[in-house]
C-alpha cells in the first residue's frame, strides 16, 4: 500500500530500465525469508504497479498539437450522461465516451473522453456515435487552498474533455445501442431515473430520491448540496459504504430465513445474499469508490466465511485499500478514498475499545455515543477536504440516517426492482419514499435561511493541525487515564479551535498580490496581515456554482482572511463578477466599488486613491470617470497598485480606444512593472503604444486553458513581446504570487502550479 501512494505523488516517471530494475529487486526480496525484507519488496512490487499504471496514463495522453482541433470520433457511451440546464433553450449533456476510432493517427492516444453535448439529442448509456470534436487535455485550475480538477480527471481515467462541435453539414447520425453488458448497470440507472423524474414530484425530492437510487446527480444543484452539507448530511447524497451496508444487511436476513434447512449450502445463503444485493446496488451507484470499498470489504468477509477462516474487520479495510489502490494508485487523489476509509478506520477504532451493550439503555448509549464520535472525527477531514464543518451533523444524522436507511432507500430499492420487472407499483413506493422529504427538505431550508451562521463553520487546517487533531480524536476513546486523555485532546485540539488573528503572510510586514487562477476569468487578491482587496470574483453562474465558491473563497480561508477591505467589481461580465454574493455570504466585506454599468455598489471614480495605514500600499482608481454611454467593458475598473516602489496596473476589459483615452488623460502616470493584460489577452486591447507607455517588465493574462475565444491573441503576445516584457500565464503557472518584502529590492514570484508537479498533470 505505501508503495502504491507514493506512486500516486511521483514527479515524473522513471524510465523503463528503472522499472525493470525495481521489478527485479521486489521480486527478489519478497523471495527473501526474513520479514523485513519481504515487507520492502511488497513495497517495491507496490511502487512497481503505480509506475506501470503511471506510464500507461501518460501513454493515453492528447498530444498539444491535437489541442482544439477538429476531430472525428467513433465510439460508445460508458456512463449516465449528467443533464445542465442552463435556461430554458439551453441543455448541456456530459458523458464519458469510448474511443473506438479517431480520425487523426497523430492523436490517436485517449481512449476515454468527457464530452459536452448541447444538441437536441437524448444521449443514452451504451448508445454508439460518430462525433465531431474539439478535443483539450484534462487541466485544472491551480491554487493555494482549492482542489485541482486535473486530479479528478486523472483518478477518473479521462484522458481527454472537449465538446460535441456543431458545425453546419455535421449531423449526427441515428446511434446503434450496444446491449452488451458493460454499459448494462447504466442503461438500468438511465430507466430508473427517467421513471423518477416522471412522478412529477418537487425538483428537491426527485433529485434526493434520484441520488440514493442510482447515484443521478444531475438534478443536484448547488443549493441542495449546501443545503445539506449545512446539516452535514451531503455523504447522504452519494451512495456509500453505509448505503451499501443496509442493504447487505437486509440480504443476509433474508438469507437467515431461507437457511432455515441447516445444510452445508444453505448456510452460505446469508452471506452470498448479501454480496448479490450489495453488488447490485453497487451497480445502481456506477460503481463509486465508496461502494466498491464497502464492496470489496463484503467479499473478504464473505470467502472467508465460505474457507471456514477469521475476517478481522481492521484486515479487510486495509485488504480493500490495497485492491481498490492496485487497480487504480491514483484513487488516492480523491478525498472518497481518505472519507471512506477513514471514517471506517474511526469506526473500527472506537469498537475495538468500547462495545456495543447488552442491554437496551447501554445499547442506545453505544449508538449516540458512536453518532457523537464519528461526528467529532469527521471534522478534521471535512475541514481538509472541503473548508469547513457541519456544528448539527449529530443531531442531524441521529435523525436521518435511521429515515433514509430504515425507509426511504428500502422503499425507493423495493420500487426499482418493481420497475425494472415492469411492474407500474414502483411509482407507489417512490411517492410513498418521497413524503417525509417533502416535508423535512423544506424545514431545513427554512432553518438555514432564518439560522445560517449557526450551522455550518468554515475553516481550513494546516497538515501540523490535522494531524494534531487525528491524534486527539484517537486519544478520545483509547484506554488511557481520564486526565491525561482530556488534557492531551484540549491541548491537541487547540490549534485548530482558535483561529488565527491575522492573515498568513511570509513575515509581519510582507505584502502579498495574488493573481488567481480562475480559469477564463479575472480575480486578484491583495493582502498584508490586517487588510485585504480583491478585484474580482471569477465567473460561474450568479446563484450556482461558482469560481469564488469553489477557489476564491478556499483560498481566503486558507490564508486566514475573513474580511476584506475592499471588494472591487470591475464590470457586470459574469467572468468578473458572478461570484460577488458567495464572497460576501463568505467573508466580512467593508466596501465596494464597482464598474460603471453595475447599480448595485458604490462606483469607482477615477482619481480616487487611499493608503493601507502602516503598510507600503497605496491605491488608486484611474477609470471610470464621469463619462456617459460607456460600454460594458469600458466602463471597467482601472486599479493601480502601489506597493513600495513597485507599481502594478488592473485593467478589466477595457479596449484599445479606451487605452488611448486613458494615455490621453494619464501619461506617464500609467507606468507600471506589472500589467494584468485587458481581457484575458483579446487582440482587441493591449495596443503597441499603450504598453509603450506602461512599459512594464511583466503582463499576466488571465485566461482559461485551451479556451473557445483563443485567448491569448497571438498578436497580443507579439505585442508583449516586441515591448520587451515577460508574458506569465494562469493557464500554464496556476495562481502567480508577488510577495513582497520591505526593505528588499527584488519582490518573490511563486507560480504555484510549479510548486505542484506531477507525472499525471
Amino acid at each position: 500500500m505505501a508503495g502504491l501512494l507514493i506512486s500516486a505523488g511521483l514527479p515524473w516517471l522513471p524510465a523503463w530500465p528503472v522499472v525493470l530494475l525495481l521489478g527485479l529487486a521486489g521480486t527478489a526480496l519478497v523471495l527473501r525469508a526474513r520479514r523485513g525484507a519481504r515487507l520492502a519488496g511488497l513495497g517495491l512490487l507496490g511502487l512497481l504497479v503505480g509506475i506501470l499504471h503511471g506510464h500507461a496514463t501518460v501513454a493515453r495522453t492528447l498530444p498539444e498539437s491535437c489541442v482544439r482541433q477538429p476531430l472525428v470520433v467513433a465510439g460508445r457511451v460508458v456512463s449516465l450522461p449528467r443533464v445542465t440546464y442552463f435556461d430554458a433553450r439551453t441543455r448541456q449533456q456530459r458523458f464519458e465516451f469510448e474511443v473506438s476510432s479517431l480520425s487523426a493517427p497523430e492523436c490517436r492516444g485517449p481512449r476515454r473522453l468527457l464530452l459536452s453535448y448541447y444538441g437536441e439529442a437524448a444521449i443514452e448509456p451504451g448508445s454508439r456515435w460518430r462525433f465531431e470534436v474539439l478535443l483539450r487535455r484534462p487541466w485544472g485550475l491551480v491554487n493555494p487552498g482549492s482542489y485541482n480538477m486535473q486530479a479528478g480527471y486523472a483518478r477518473s481515467g479521462i484522458d481527454a474533455t472537449g465538446s460535441v462541435r456543431s458545425a453546419p453539414g455535421s449531423a449526427l447520425p441515428l446511434p446503434a445501442v450496444d446491449a452488451g453488458l458493460a454499459t448494462l448497470h447504466h442503461r438500468a440507472r438511465a430507466r430508473i431515473s427517467e421513471r423518477i423524474a416522471r412522478l412529477g414530484l418537487p425538483r428537491d425530492v426527485q433529485a434526493v430520491l434520484q441520488a440514493v437510487t442510482v447515484a443521478e446527480r444531475s438534478a443536484l444543484d448547488t443549493g441542495l448540496w449546501r443545503l445539506f452539507q449545512s446539516f452535514g448530511l451531503n455523504h447522504l447524497l452519494v451512495i456509500s459504504g453505509l448505503h451499501i451496508g443496509l442493504l447487505a444487511g437486509l440480504g443476509y436476513a433474508i438469507g437467515r430465513l431461507l437457511s432455515l434447512a441447516g445444510n452445508r449450502v444453505a448456510l452460505q445463503l446469508p452471506g452470498l445474499l448479501a454480496l448479490l444485493m450489495a453488488l447490485a446496488y453497487t451497480a445502481l451507484a456506477g460503481f463509486s469508490l465508496a461502494t466498491c470499498r464497502a464492496l470489496l470489504m463484503l467479499c473478504v468477509v464473505v470467502v472467508a466465511a465460505a474457507l471456514g477462516r477469521g475476517a478481522a474487520a481492521g484486515h479487510c479495510l486495509w485488504l480493500a485499500a490495497v485492491v481498490l489502490l492496485a487497480l487504480n494508485p491514483l484513487a488516492a487523489l480523491g478525498s472518497g478514498f481518505w472519507l471512506s476509509f477513514g471514517a471506517v478506520a474511526c469506526l473500527l477504532w472506537r469498537l475495538q475499545w468500547h462495545g456495543r451493550g447488552r442491554r437496551f439503555g447501554q445499547r442506545v448509549i453505544a449508538i449516540l455515543g458512536t453518532h457523537g464520535y464519528m461526528a467529532l472525527a469527521m471534522v478534521p477531514l471535512a475541514g481538509g477536504w472541503f473548508g469547513g464543518a457541519s456544528l448539527v451533523s449529530m443531531p442531524a444524522n441521529l435523525l436521518v440516517v435511521p429515515l433514509l436507511g430504515l425507509y426511504v432507500i428500502p422503499l425507493s430499492l423495493a420500487a426499482t426492482f418493481l420497475a425494472l420487472a415492469g411492474w407500474s407499483a414502483a411509482d407507489a413506493l417512490w411517492r410513498a419514499a418521497a413524503i417525509p422529504l417533502g416535508y423535512l427538505l423544506p424545514l431545513a431550508d427554512g432553518i438555514v435561511q432564518a439560522r445560517p451562521d449557526w450551522l455550518y463553520w468554515r475553516f481550513s487546517p494546516s497538515t501540523a493541525e490535522l494531524v494534531l487533531a487525528a491524534v486527539a480524536i484517537g486519544l478520545a476513546v483509547s484506554p488511557v487515564a481520564a486526565l491525561r486523555k482530556w488534557l492531551a485532546v484540549a491541548l491537541l485540539l487547540t490549534p485548530a479551535l482558535l483561529p488565527p488573528g491575522v492573515a498568513k503572510t511570509a513575515s509581519e510586514d510582507a505584502v502579498h498580490l495574488l493573481f488567481i487562477d480562475v480559469g477564463q476569468g479575472t480575480s486578484v487578491l491583495l493582502y498584508t496581515r490586517d487588510r485585504a482587496l480583491l478585484y474580482d470574483t471569477g465567473g460561474g453562474v450568479p446563484g450556482g456554482p461558482t469560481v469564488a465558491d469553489s477557489v476564491v473563497l478556499p483560498l481566503l480561508r486558507q490564508r486566514g482572511i475573513r474580511r476584506l477591505d475592499t471588494l472591487v467589481l470591475s464590470h457586470g461580465d459574469s467572468d468578473h463578477s458572478a461570484g460577488w454574493v458567495d464572497i460576501e455570504e463568505g467573508v466580512e466585506v467593508v466596501a465596494v466599488r464597482s464598474g460603471a454599468d453595475l447599480s448595485r455598489a458604490r462606483h469607482c471614480r477615477a482619481g480616487e486613491a487611499w493608503h493601507w495605514p502602516a503598510s507600503p500600499v497605496t491605491l488608486r482608481f484611474l477609470a471610470p470617470a464621469e463619462e456617459q454611454a460607456l460600454s460594458r467593458n469600458n466602463g471597467s475598473c482601472v486599479l493601480q497598485l502601489q506597493i513600495g516602489a513597485t507599481v502594478v496596473l488592473l485593467t478589466g476589459d477595457i479596449d484599445s480606444d479606451r487605452e488611448r483615452q486613458l494615455l490621453r488623460y494619464w501619461g506617464r502616470g500609467l507606468r507600471s512593472d506589472w500589467l494584468l493584460a485587458a481581457h484575458h489577452g483579446s487582440n482587441s486591447s493591449t495596443g503597441h503604444a499603450f504598453l509603450k507607455q506602461v512599459a512594464a517588465q511583466h503582463v499576466v493574462i488571465s485566461a482559461g486553458y485551451a479556451n473557445r475565444f483563443g485567448h491569448p491573441h497571438p498578436d497580443v503576445l507579439r505585442r508583449i513581446a516586441a515591448s520587451g516584457a515577460r508574458a506569465w500565464f494562469s493557464a500554464h503557472e496556476g495562481a502567480i504570487e508577488l510577495i513582497f518584502e520591505p526593505g528588499e529590492s527584488a519582490l518573490e514570484v511563486v507560480a504555484h502550479r510549479r510548486l505542484q508537479q506531477f507525472y499525471w498533470r
